[in-house]
């Protein structure tokens, strides 16, 4: 995850199995299919705050940003597993919430969050995901497409968020360390390809 922008967790062979057996619903109720890879342009939202002077959007993805999603999958994970295949299948599941950064039309990265919410009400966010096209690096991006993670788990009433990271990947353990979050253990050959994971985790600091 330190080259290509490689950031979060992607993975493992039983999540995968587990989401591949489940019923697949369509990423946004009504689609039953997604067109040919583009990278659309959609009007009617307000400019978020800009990043070196370019507008900036974070918004919940629809259908048609899903080949960008892939692609930018294939491009980053490839190294640990088919990844446009896993991300694409967690797409279509209603419980995971998919965010995309877009910039005058054009998409920059995404992220994906899992609630999950167990028994006496116990809850945290899995941090599936989170990728910035690498052109695209070092501009907060990917910073701020956490936050806004973090904040739809707490609008959930999650209040810890956990990620996994391959142990090779130094970039990644400095990204989450310096937002907060906490080496809490290991995982042998969490990948598909067998590499090792770094559990990390963050309490999230719900609002008054």
């Amino acid at each position: 995850m330190g080259k290509g922008g490689r950031f979060g967790k992607y993975g493992e062979h039983k999540r995968f199995e587990r989401l591949r057996r489940g019923k697949v619903r369509d990423f946004i109720p009504g689609r039953n299919s997604y067109p040919k890879i583009s990278h659309p342009t959609h009007g009617g939202r307000t400019p978020k705050k800009s990043i070196q002077g370019l507008k900036m959007t974070l918004r919940r993805a629809n259908p048609r940003d899903l080949p960008f999603i892939v692609q930018l999958s294939e491009q980053v994970f490839s190294a640990y597993g088919q990844y446009d295949e896993i991300v694409a299948r967690w797409a279509f599941f209603p419980q995971i919430i998919t965010v995309v950064a877009e910039e005058r039309g054009e998409l920059r990265g995404f992220a994906m969050i899992n609630p999950i919410f167990g028994v006496q009400n116990e809850a945290k966010g899995e941090l599936l995901a989170i990728a910035v096209s690498p052109q695209y690096q070092r501009r907060g991006i990917g910073k701020r497409l956490l936050r806004r993670m973090e904040g739809l788990a707490r609008d959930l009433g999650i209040e810890d968020m956990v990620i996994h990271t391959a142990e090779i990947n130094e970039a990644a353990h400095g990204f989450f360390a310096k937002n907060g979050f906490i080496q809490m253990g290991s995982v042998e050959c969490y990948y598909p390809k067998g590499q090792k994971a770094l559990e990390m985790s963050k309490t999230l600091r719900m609002s008054p």
